[in-house]
């Protein structure tokens, strides 16, 4: 599929569906397809509009200018010229295949029927050809009530003594017709279901609507008299060939009560399959008689209906639905389909996708200085667009927080159940593929190391192993170690990661997400997606070396007010496959209270504890800078005001806002606040920009006067 699209359906309302002769059952399955001239019995119109939300959209454009990751509504519009009704539909699309296969929706002549869907543009595709084909009935077979006559086999047919959920294979006579096949092999299973063509079928214990694809693996094509989950307490199911050819009749008879019955009588019903490709059920009992479980019967919890070999049609009578009384019976005859198509193609003009909103302020940080009482200072601050949408701003004071130091590691706390499992070393460990070395600490890399203000550091700067999923079943893996942060209202705004790689593989990179999760997870683990942030780590040591890659959270929003946060890497395993994250294993156990988590895009599996795998895990190679979050607790700050707080900025544009400094109430000494920016940059939604006002001489840390 070349792009993804969400199916919204509206159907227009529609008289019943017109009786339509039936052919012979044994005859092969015919499709009839009739010509359909221009303005003939069918016609098709497409039309294409931008999504607004509104899937009932129908636009009228057959060329749409758009550009890649748009999302456009596609309105197909049928409608039926023709002098019968058109009830099974099925939409095929050049570009995304087919989109419904003999869908049921009863077209009267002269009425249209509408369908939508917002497919996400591409470009790679552009020209899309739809083919609508219509018809008057179902492929297959059709039921229809006949009278009732049951043969009763009991004393004179063959006993199969079936167990629970159990089927038995037996061979007929004759050959039977069905759908188009024909086979004289077949398997009659306890739970009220035939399979032909094979002597080893299966009877599922519960019953499915059909068609059903699963089913598939039932062995072979089903006839389902009455699918349900039936016990073996009482009664037996048998059958019996009577008649002469080529007038023979296979006849299976089931004695069967519900699997939790309690009280009652059993379900009493057979199917009758003729040489010549009749097939009839008859129903002498369906009233199970539990006085608590009468939604039980009459096929309230059963399967009535036909599926052929692949699951590509399905006739089904009902399904979990009180429709079969005792002293009822049915008839299956083949139908004989009249079809008619359509044809219509409309055209995206696709452009590349336009970028995000994407904000960047100057300067920043915001640094001033004035006399006590002096005149208020003014700041000329920057907010530029550099993205292809429009840009929505909002600016907020918020009193100055200062930096964090470098907390100690946390003390390892408690898990459940610690299975303490052993590790396959040649897979999933980069030191099984590069023992006895010695680890170095590296090149230290700016903002990831020890002095880093607000740093917080689980590891010894050594990487001793590294980890990794090895079993090439899975594309994705995650990695990550808990950050709890010494005083809230919190921030992180950037992480350090280190990989290894194998010795084999020098120069490697590695494409992987830095990602931030919240503890709502089991017993306070890994839980809530906070942050991903895209990232490559290149030339990725072969020993045991650190080399961090910083990665900045700061524009990001990450707020915590209470708990814990799990910061760590994802990435595929696989590709490029020699790539581990870093771990030092020099220290008690689980220092990091990390987790690990193995499963593939879309389809993410369960964290377990690191611990778990590697019970010499101390730490991964991850650290953190902590730092309060000032934009937490917005309030006024009296000696700093703004021009403007809020603004709309075009693509490619930028605004001005004034920011003014006023001293004329301050006592001389270094002033801090933050100017907290939100925006619609989905990369940068919230932007802080330090604000630093040294009013008279300033004393700093070196004794010197600023």
């Amino acid at each position: 599929m070349n792009l993804s699209s969400t199916i919204r359906l509206l159907l227009s309302v529609c008289l019943p569906l017109l009786a339509t002769p039936a052919v012979a059952a044994g005859d092969p399955i015919r499709l009839h397809v009739a010509a359909n001239p221009a303005g003939g019995d069918l016609q098709l119109a497409v039309g294409l509009a931008l999504d607004n939300g509104d899937p009932a959209t129908c636009g009228s454009a057959t060329e749409l200018d758009v550009h890649a990751g748009d999302a456009v509504n596609f309105c197909y519009t049928l409608t039926n010229l023709g002098g019968s009704t058109l009830a099974y539909h099925t939409l095929v699309d050049s570009v995304d295949g087919e989109l419904f296969a003999l869908m049921h929706e009863s077209v009267a002549p002269g009425a249209s029927m509408r369908f939508n869907r917002i497919v996400t543009a591409t470009l790679s595709a552009g020209d899309y050809a739809a083919t609508w084909t219509a018809q008057d009935q179902e492929p297959g077979y059709a039921a229809a009530a006949i009278p009732f006559a049951f043969t009763d086999i009991v004393g004179t047919g063959t006993p199969l003594g079936l167990g629970d959920d159990a089927a038995t294979g037996v061979t007929l006579p004759f050959a039977f017709p069905y759908y188009d096949g024909a086979s004289n092999l077949l398997t009659i299973g306890n739970n009220g279901t035939l399979v032909l063509g094979t002597l080893d079928g299966f009877s599922y214990a519960f019953n499915d609507p059909l068609p059903y694809e699963p089913d598939i693996f039932m062995g072979g094509p089903i006839i389902a008299p009455l699918w349900d989950d039936y016990g073996v307490a009482a009664g037996d199911v048998w059958w019996k060939v009577e008649g002469s050819a080529p007038d023979r009749r296979a006849i299976v008879q089931w004695i069967r009560p519900h699997f939790f019955q309690n009280g009652g009588a059993p379900a009493v019903f057979e199917a009758i399959l003729g040489e010549g490709g009749s097939l009839e059920f008859h129903y002498a009992n369906t009233v199970f008689g539990d006085a608590g479980n009468t939604d039980w019967d009459m096929g309230g919890s059963a399967t009535v209906g036909l599926q052929n070999v692949d699951a590509s049609i399905g006739n089904q009578y009902s399904y979990n639905a009180p429709s079969v009384a005792p002293g009822s019976a049915l008839a299956w005859t083949r139908t004989s389909p009249t079809a008619y198509s359509a044809s219509a193609a409309v055209h995206l003009e696709v452009a590349p996708a336009l970028q995000p909103a994407t904000i960047a302020v100057t300067p920043a940080p915001l640094d001033a200085s004035a006399q006590p009482g002096g005149a208020a200072v003014v700041l000329p601050v920057q907010i530029r667009n550099d993205g292809d949408l429009p840009l929505q701003w909002n600016a907020i004071e918020a009193p100055a927080a200062r930096p964090a130091t470098a907390p100690a590691a946390h003390a390892p706390t408690p898990l459940a159940l610690r299975k303490q499992r052993g590790n396959d070393a040649t897979r999933d460990r980069w030191r099984g593929h590069a023992r006895d070395v010695v680890s170095l600490r590296g090149a230290t890399t700016a903002g990831c190391d020890e002095s880093t203000p607000g740093i917080v550091v689980h590891d010894d700067g050594m990487p001793e192993d590294g980890y990794r999923d090895g079993s090439g079943l899975f594309s994705l893996a995650g990695y990550v170690d808990r950050f709890t942060p010494n005083a809230y209202p919190a921030t992180y705004t950037s992480a350090c990661v280190s990989f290894l790689a194998s010795p084999s593989a020098p120069g490697t990179s590695q494409a992987f997400q830095l990602v931030v999760y919240d503890d709502s997870g089991w017993d306070g683990g890994p839980g809530a997606l906070l942050a991903a942030v895209d990232a490559v780590a290149t030339d990725i040591p072969t020993t045991a070396v650190a080399s961090f890659v910083r990665v900045d959270l700061s524009g990001l929003g990450i707020s915590i007010d209470s708990g814990s946060v799990y910061i760590g890497v994802q990435f595929d395993p696989i590709d490029p496959g020699v790539v581990y994250v870093a771990s030092d294993v020099n220290g008690a156990p689980d220092a990091g209270n990390g987790y690990l988590m193995r499963g593939n895009p879309g389809a993410p599996g369960g964290w377990d504890p690191i611990v778990d795998q590697f019970p010499d895990y101390h730490a991964l190679l991850v650290r953190a800078v902590e730092a309060p979050d000032a934009c937490a607790l917005p309030s006024d700050v009296p000696w700093l005001s703004l021009s403007a707080a809020s603004g709309d900025i075009d693509a490619h544009d930028a605004a001005a806002i004034n920011v003014t400094l006023d001293p004329s109430a301050l006592a001389a000494g270094r002033y801090e606040a933050a100017l907290c920016i939100g925006s619609n940059d989905p990369r940068h939604p919230r932007t802080v920009v330090p604000v630093r006002f040294d009013v008279g001489d300033v004393l700093f840390n070196d004794g010197f006067d600023g």
